[in-house]
């Protein structure tokens, strides 16, 4: 069910995750990822694409976070919601661009590792919108 708080869990978590994200894929990291990217980069990122893609992953996750809540600490829990997220989503797609395109492995396993670091803040940021009553909120 889509309301008040949870709109805000999106939008907070998409603007963390994309803070984080050109933080350090351009700024702490940019050079790594020209050089592990460099044959299958474009010479500019379509960051539309980017932004939009953040903020699907942002909404799919707010939308998800309180139907497994089971209760604890939002920090704790949205950080185990955000990483497994990270995880299934960013590790099965990082192989297959390995497998398909000439990105190297080393690459492709950095980006699934910081990608668990991402999603992992996002969650946080999600669940501290939500507060310690997610899952009954949201019934």
């Amino acid at each position: 069910m889509v309301n008040t708080k949870m709109l805000y869990a999106w939008l907070a978590g998409a603007v963390g995750m994309i803070v984080l994200g050109v933080l350090w894929h351009r700024v702490i990291m940019g050079g790594f990822y020209d050089e592990q990217g460099a044959a299958i980069m474009r010479e500019e990122p379509q960051m539309l694409f980017v932004i939009l893609a953040l903020l699907i992953l942002a909404f799919l996750m707010a939308y998800a976070y309180p139907i497994g809540y089971k209760g604890g600490s939002p920090i704790t829990e949205g950080l185990k919601f955000g990483a497994l997220i990270g995880l299934v989503a960013f590790l099965p797609f990082n192989l297959i661009n390995h497998g398909i395109f000439n990105y190297p492995l080393a690459g492709a396993l950095v980006d699934a590792g910081w990608h668990v670091v991402e999603e992992g803040v996002g969650g946080m940021i999600i669940a501290l919108v939500y507060g310690s009553g997610a899952a009954a909120e949201q019934s």
